[in-house]
């Protein structure tokens, strides 16, 4: 018979493993995105970050995140990916070849240099684009930032891509964001009957 310190152990193992990881910020809040196909991603976004969901012109979901001061900006665009376009790795970077870049030549990196998402569901990858004309300027015009990062995430079916402009790329609230998309933006699988 087991003691009740295995007991306690047990239960708080058990608990931990059905517990969903949030990040660093355990003050998430729950975003549900519809997508198409009857289809819905759940976004969980940290603590202090306002957003707004839309439309672009095709009619497909956008979600917009940023803070109070707009020392952040974020952007999602849901598109369905049913020939799997965004499957593989090699996919997805030429893929973002086309996408982004547009930011190259106006950026301090003058190429792109991708970096892996690793994200808890799906695949996905980004690159960040410093601007050149803004590097050490401290009076920031409204609306601009130093830094792109943009990047893909994909699943089964569908793809968020994204657009995250920021003016630092090592701040709490960068990584939280970072985090957040490799931790949630995805679908929740249905409940089992």
């Amino acid at each position: 018979m087991p003691s009740l310190i295995m007991k306690t152990v047990l239960l708080l193992g058990f608990a931990l493993a059905v517990t969903p990881l949030r990040g660093a910020d355990s003050k998430a809040r729950d975003e549900f995105v519809p997508l198409f196909d009857n289809r819905r991603v759940t976004v969980a976004v940290p603590e202090g970050i306002g957003s707004s969901l839309g439309q672009d012109e095709n009619g497909m979901p956008v979600l917009r995140l940023a803070d109070a001061r707009a020392s952040y900006s974020l952007e999602l665009r849901f598109l369905p990916d049913p020939d799997g376009r965004f499957a593989s790795a090699r996919g997805r970077k030429e893929q973002m070849v086309e996408m982004f870049s547009e930011y190259v030549g106006e950026s301090s990196e003058k190429g792109m240099q991708f970096e892996e998402l690793e994200p808890k569901t799906g695949a996905g990858c980004y690159c960040v684009f410093t601007d050149a004309k803004l590097v050490g300027r401290k009076d920031l015009p409204p609306g601009e930032y130093i830094h792109v990062t943009a990047g893909v995430k994909s699943w089964r079916g569908a793809v968020a891509i994204f657009r995250f402009y920021s003016n630092d790329t090592t701040s709490s609230q960068y990584r939280a964001l970072l985090g957040m998309l490799r931790e949630s933006v995805h679908e929740r699988p249905p409940p089992l009957r």
